[in-house]
């Protein structure tokens, strides 16, 4: 941990009087080129004198000390205490309400609050309906809880939108697998990666579906294609010896 981030540690501790603190709730309890991870936009909040003059730490520098934890909280995977701290951020100063709502749309849904997930989705896509991150994110919400038609037209949207997202392919080629269309899986994972990692990801979608003659086909294709590839040698083991399919990087 930086100097800097140590100070702004120390800071939000004596910030506790001014509201940037929570009981933190108990927490609650893959495929080749789709390993970007959520970022939360850079950026902070610069105090004014006139502000910095009572005693007491101002609301807006109260706020950015808490996207400061909820940040460090989010990388460290304690989903439930950065979503308190995202939604303390966002009382505290309503301007930074869009940049807390995009880490909180998609901390809701991997605590399983859905419908808080939902809603802050979609006040998002008001403001910004071709935003392909956004749409990449609901779509991808929508296929962890099998709902393959909406997810595909939210991906489909994506991509349209920035036709150089391999996260967003990489999920669409996942739905498309999901919805039986291997051949249209292929070509979408293929914006994002080699045609031998394509069928890897084919494979891993089939496996997951419990079609294990479908995926040891697709991972026998990639080998075929590329012969060291570590995903297909570890997996196609796996499945000769009726074992599970070894796990992609998840999106």
């Amino acid at each position: 941990m930086s100097i800097m981030r140590i100070s702004l540690m120390t800071v939000l501790i004596a910030a506790a009087a001014t509201g940037c603190t929570h009981t933190p709730p108990k927490k609650a309890s893959a495929l080749l080129g789709n390993t970007e991870p959520h970022t939360l936009p850079t950026g902070g909040g610069h105090t004014p004198a006139s502000e910095s003059a009572s005693g007491d730490l101002p609301a807006k520098h109260s706020a950015a000390l808490c996207l400061v934890m909820a940040e460090d909280l989010e990388k460290a995977d304690k989903d439930a205490e950065a979503v308190a701290y995202y939604e303390r951020a966002r009382e505290l100063d309503p301007a930074i309400t869009e940049r807390a709502g995009r880490r909180l749309a998609v901390l809701y849904d991997k605590i399983d609050q859905q419908a808080k997930a939902m809603t802050e989705y979609q006040e998002l896509l008001k403001k910004h309906p071709k935003d392909a991150g956004l749409l990449n994110d609901l779509g991808y919400s929508y296929y962890n809880r099998g709902q393959w038609a909406e997810a595909e037209s939210h991906l489909l949207r994506a991509v349209a939108a920035d036709k150089t997202s391999k996260r967003a392919w990489v999920n669409l080629g996942m739905t498309q697998a999901q919805l039986g269309r291997g051949v249209e899986a292929v070509a979408s994972f293929e914006k994002a990666v080699s045609p031998a990692e394509a069928q890897a990801n084919l494979a891993f979608v089939l496996a997951t579906r419990g079609d294990r003659d479908g995926a040891l086909a697709a991972y026998r294709r990639a080998l075929a294609m590329e012969p060291t590839l570590p995903v297909a040698q570890a997996a196609i083991m796996r499945l000769e010896q009726n074992g599970p399919a070894v796990t992609h990087p998840q999106p």
